[in-house]
């Protein structure tokens, strides 16, 4: 979660006027304009390479040259920020930051006096441009490899955080080899390590652990002063494995090496070989050179998959400050708490717009009822099991 104000947290509970930001920077200016927002929203899905996407309502009239120009630029390498937060009844303001947004498009009606701005966060430009000559990470760490990927991209115009420890990491060997798609190479090298990565609110860039647990930081409960609007839960199995097979193969001279992590909870519908059956997830990566690498890749893809047997999907008080993969804890109005990670944060612009948030049961949590079979042992199960790619 984004650091606020413990009076901020306490508001949020109470009666507030509710604050929001936009401003436009034109292409190369890092002169901002504030405009007057009259609606939008701000999707965030831990799921999608863009992480923040959205669109946003503003004021525009056709007949001012400065505004007319600027919208009509914004498409071309301008961008916008947008902030949401609480104005106090002393004056005092307390926003924070939704996110650092390139313009995809612009969208305006004279006769309405507004515009629309489609919006994406920075990792749409690492999409739009492609290797234009193969591209080796030969004796980079993974991590490292990522942020090298990134920068191509952005140089030294963003900040990068590396939470993940490349020093663990083994260097790259030659016979890893990307071609064309920038963004598939780094989501093969996030996988080797069990990270991930993107664009936080302020536009700098971030890879770490896929898999995090932590304590609760924030509550979302019914009742007197809670935010708890509405709740619906649901269980599907459609995108559910309870198996993951990964085989990693660096160099096409060296043989591959195999790990397949199981769910292995007795007690469970979902156990490898149970009620469930044997439904494993197939992953392939160049960048994975160790067996324990492969080990390790292999458990944190099927936390994230076992993850997603439920999901709640909840209406709340908006909560600027939450993101996906924070931890919250859910109090439902018979009493009921538990805890879960955000999956998809969705915050509407206008005064009146609702919180709409997606959970999953914290990956971490199936992390002791996970083995890892390896290299013959691992082919072996697979040859025996029913595979059902993702």
């Amino acid at each position: 979660m984004l650091a606020v104000s413990d009076r901020f947290l306490a508001a949020l509970r109470d009666s507030h006027a509710v604050s929001i930001a936009c401003y436009l920077y034109p292409p190369g200016s890092s002169a901002g304009t504030e405009v007057a927002v009259n609606g939008g929203i701000v999707d965030m899905n831990a799921d999608s390479r863009i992480l923040r996407q959205g669109s946003v309502d503003i004021a525009f009239s056709a007949e001012d040259p400065t505004t007319a120009t600027l919208i009509q630029d914004l498409p071309f390498g301008g961008h916008v920020t947008l902030e949401r937060g609480i104005a106090y009844p002393d004056g005092e303001v307390e926003r924070v930051p939704l996110g650092w947004f390139r313009v995809e498009s612009v969208v305006w009606s004279a006769l309405q006096g507004q515009a629309t701005l489609t919006l994406a966060d920075r990792f749409a430009q690492v999409q739009d441009e492609p290797f234009t000559a193969p591209w080796s990470p030969v004796g980079l760490r993974p991590s490292n490899a990522v942020v090298a990927l990134v920068q191509q991209v952005f140089g030294s115009a963003i900040a990068y955080h590396v939470l993940t420890n490349p020093a663990s990491e083994p260097l790259m060997t030659a016979g890893t080899v990307y071609d064309q798609d920038r963004t598939q190479a780094i989501s093969d090298l996030c996988q080797a390590v069990g990270a991930q990565c993107f664009f936080d609110a302020l536009g700098d860039f971030v890879i770490r652990p896929a898999v995090r647990s932590g304590p609760s930081v924030w509550t979302i409960d019914a009742g007197d002063r809670g935010v708890l609007t509405g709740a619906t839960e649901t269980l599907d199995r459609s995108s559910v494995r309870n198996g993951v097979s990964l085989r990693g193969q660096p160099d096409a001279d060296q043989p591959p090496l195999y790990a397949l992590a199981v769910y292995s909870n007795p007690t469970s519908p979902l156990r490898w070989g149970g009620p469930f059956g044997r439904v494993a997830l197939i992953a392939e990566s160049t960048a994975v050179t160790t067996q324990a690498q492969a080990n390790a890749a292999a458990q944190s893809l099927l936390g994230l998959r076992l993850s997603l047997s439920r999901n709640l999907e909840l209406a709340a008080v908006p909560n600027p400050a939450l993101e996906p993969g924070d931890p919250v804890t859910v109090i439902f109005p018979d009493g009921r708490s538990e805890a879960h990670s955000l999956n998809e944060v969705h915050i509407g612009l206008g005064p009146d717009a609702a919180l709409g948030l997606i959970t999953n049961t914290s990956p971490a949590a199936y992390a002791p009822t996970i083995d890892v079979l390896m290299g013959s042992q691992a082919v072996a199960e697979l040859a025996e099991a029913q595979l059902v790619a993702a």
